[in-house]
């Protein structure tokens, strides 16, 4: 309940879930998280009986090899889902036409570590940021600390332009916030 900032239901679901993001699509009223520690990404919606409920619905990556999902971003439209998993470097797109039966569709490694994915409100980029933790990250040539800006095409991720946090002596690369400004001469 938001006015009076007090849960309605406590959900439990194993492992660590770390984001939880809402559709945004008109009509929608559910959010799919991702469980770090379990590799799963859960649906929470309300059932027949309108009680909310958490509803394991797909595996990220394979659970044996600890790709430890640390970030997703969904599309406005609510009809896929980025997910980043950490260990193994990977950014992985969901089918969520289904939200009760999600489909990996895309995957690539960008990176030796990856954290942060947001998108672009139409869908057309995807950001991607490295560090985790300072004491999580990754030693050496792994411990990459970069925002990487992609496009997509629908089919494949094209890096765009990097910034190298390391290089550029700019710390760790954890957190984006972008926001967008209307344009008042496209209005004219």
């Amino acid at each position: 309940d938001m006015k009076s900032m007090t849960p309605k239901k406590v959900l439990s679901v194993p492992g660590a879930p770390l984001e939880i993001r809402w559709s945004l699509k008109e009509g929608d009223n559910w959010a799919i998280t991702a469980s770090a520690l379990t590799s799963k990404l859960w649906l929470v919606k309300q059932d027949g009986k309108g009680e909310w409920q958490a509803k394991d619905v797909a595996t990220i990556g394979d659970p044996a090899k600890i790709p430890l999902p640390v970030d997703i971003s969904i599309a406005a439209d609510g009809k896929s889902l980025w997910v980043n998993t950490f260990m193994d470097g990977m950014t992985r797109l969901f089918d969520l036409s289904n939200p009760e039966a999600p489909k990996e569709v895309y995957s690539k490694k960008t990176g030796a570590q990856v954290n942060m994915v947001s998108q672009s409100w139409d869908g057309k980029r995807v950001y991607i940021t490295t560090s985790l933790l300072a004491n999580w990250d990754k030693k050496g040539a792994d411990n990459e600390q970069f925002l990487k800006a992609f496009d997509w095409d629908g089919k494949e991720l094209k890096e765009k332009f990097t910034v190298d946090f390391n290089e550029l002596k700019l710390g760790r690369a954890h957190h984006m916030k972008f926001s967008a400004k209307t344009n008042a001469a496209a209005l004219d």
